[in-house]
């Protein structure tokens, strides 16, 4: 289920992830973002479930934080520029996310609002216990190496060079994470 506000951020409990029968997520761009950046820049921030306040925000962050958010989904919707620059009604909800996702978790880290040790239970430990992935989500002998490599002093600029994106384009465009990705390593 993904959650958008403080009241369902309160329906949820921080029991561990094996003991739930309900689990949530959070999507990236509801933890970085506010209905502030929709008034900003207009439809390009339409998602579904919608972006809210930034008190639901700061609550939405808080609840990954203490456990009652299990996981940071990205909700990756790579709509065409042409189509998310439609009026309201006739633009498609969603954005893209997946490039910028890892790099928005070390965001908490680097506000002193996570420890780095956190980053991947939301990204991957929780996910693997979940859904019961026996070979993926944990960096040990057994499991295949899934690997993000990563600065944590070398910043990074979003432009339009450095997409990945074939929709080409970003709702971070601009922004300067304080992290940058070196390497990623997946095996098929």
């Amino acid at each position: 289920m993904h959650l958008k506000t403080k009241e369902e951020v309160e329906l949820f409990s921080d029991k561990p992830i094996e003991d739930k029968k309900i689990t949530c997520e959070v999507c990236v761009p509801h933890i970085i973002f506010s209905q502030k950046d929709y008034e900003e820049k207009g439809p390009i921030f339409k998602c579904n479930p919608s972006i809210k306040s930034e008190e639901d925000l700061e609550a939405l962050k808080q609840g990954l934080k203490d456990g009652r958010i299990d996981y940071l989904a990205t909700d990756h919707a790579p709509h065409l520029s042409e189509e998310k620059k439609k009026k309201y009604f006739s633009c498609p909800s969603g954005m893209p996310s997946f490039q910028h996702s890892f790099l928005v978790a070390l965001e908490l880290f680097h506000s002193n609002f996570m420890n780095l040790e956190d980053i991947p239970e939301i990204t991957s430990h929780k996910v693997a216990k979940r859904f019961k992935v026996q070979d993926r989500g944990f960096i040990r002998e057994g499991p295949w190496a899934d690997l993000v490599l990563f600065d944590l002093s070398q910043p990074y600029e979003v432009t339009q060079e450095n997409l990945m994106y074939k929709c080409g384009w970003s709702p971070f465009d601009g922004f300067t994470f304080n992290s940058t990705i070196k390497r990623n390593y997946h095996q098929w």
